[in-house]
């Protein structure tokens, strides 16, 4: 996944340094799911373009509680920093965001904990790169699934129009007026989100739509007889 459209425009010179952010999670049990951010800063040696330098790599991993959308368990890790008996040592550890809500205000909220002087300047851009990802870990390990396996396709109009409110104006595609997603939802035409969110779900509802047209075609209208 990583080296994924790696071709689309490309350094015109080979990097000299980069920085990789890595979010991912797993499902713990069926109330929790475990996410694990990975920063790494690397360059390339001054004299041998062919050795690469790791300057820092710093790890979190937090556990959440998805029905109370609560972080329960969090943890750093710091396997390299750029400066030895220094960069280790953090102000604040990671109990601080044991108990934090993933609400609104979640940014700021980290800003106050591990921004500036109060911790890492990489720990805090980590973090931060984690909170947009909090919300879709949610979705696709609980939401989504639940629609994929579980859902009757009479809910689909229901169930998107939900989705619909929690997303509206998030970006252009969910724009109020013309977001193409919002105009597919009025147009009741839900396949491209169901294929991305729920295939299965996406087969049940459009069998479920052939089935309507194929008794709609059979109903006939009986002229009555003039008296």
């Amino acid at each position: 996944m990583s080296d994924f459209a790696k071709e689309i425009l490309p350094l015109s010179h080979p990097a000299a340094c980069s920085r990789d952010i890595k979010l991912e999670s797993s499902m713990l049990d069926d109330e929790h799911v475990q996410i694990r951010g990975q920063l790494t800063d690397t360059r390339v040696d001054f004299e041998d373009a062919a050795i690469e330098h790791v300057v820092h790599c710093i790890v979190i991993n937090l556990t959440i509680n998805l029905s109370a959308r609560v972080i329960t368990a969090a943890e750093f890790g710091l396997p390299k920093m750029a400066i030895a008996d220094m960069c280790e040592k953090l102000p604040r550890s990671a109990d601080a965001l044991v108990g934090m809500s993933l609400g609104r205000g979640l940014s700021s909220r980290l800003k106050e904990l591990y921004g500036g002087v109060c911790s890492c300047f990489h720990l805090s851009s980590l973090l931060q790169a984690m909170v947009p990802y909090l919300p879709q870990v949610y979705a696709w390990s609980k939401s989504f699934r639940f629609l994929d396996e579980d859902l009757p396709p009479e809910a689909v109009p229901m169930a998107m129009d939900k989705i619909g409110q929690t997303s509206l104006n998030s970006c252009h595609a969910w724009a109020t007026d013309n977001g193409g997603i919002i105009v597919d939802f009025n147009n009741n035409n839900y396949a491209p989100m169901l294929q991305r969110i729920a295939p299965r779900l996406r087969q049940r509802w459009e069998k479920q739509e052939r089935e309507k047209e194929v008794v709609a075609e059979t109903i006939t209208v009986k002229e009555v007889p003039a008296i």
